[in-house]
């Protein structure tokens, strides 16, 4: 159960992004990559997708760049996984293993699971 590259990227730089409706600017991708620490065209790559998905929305403009698209306290990792991963549903992302494997890791694997649908975005560290 590991997260793509994608979810890692996009979980670095939006805990830095307002929500709708706050006030000050939105964040364009150069400085959200600098601040973040992530390769600026493939977060560009990421933000779309997810603005496409609605947990993103974009301000054109001189206080132009990314704001988030419900308040931080609403968005849930399992929320941004999903959105990357394309599924509806955290338990088709993250299959359970079979055998012997999988029923030493299953309480390892629901833990997981739990803390992705509980953890928001305001908990985050920035």
């Amino acid at each position: 159960m590991i997260l793509s590259r994608a979810a890692e990227v996009a979980l670095a730089a939006l805990p830095l992004l307002s929500g709708p409706g706050a006030p000050g600017k939105g964040r364009g991708v150069k400085e959200l990559a600098e601040a973040a620490n992530v390769p600026a065209p493939f977060l560009a790559q990421v933000l779309k997708r997810l603005a496409h998905r609605g947990l993103l929305r974009s301000k054109r403009g001189r206080t132009g760049g990314f704001v988030l698209g419900r308040p931080s306290s609403e968005i849930t990792v399992a929320d941004v996984v999903l959105a990357l991963d394309g599924r509806d549903e955290l338990d088709a992302a993250f299959p359970p293993l079979r055998g012997p494997a999988g029923a030493l890791l299953g309480p390892v694997r629901k833990r997981a699971l739990d803390l992705l649908r509980t953890t928001t975005l305001e908990t985050l560290p920035r």
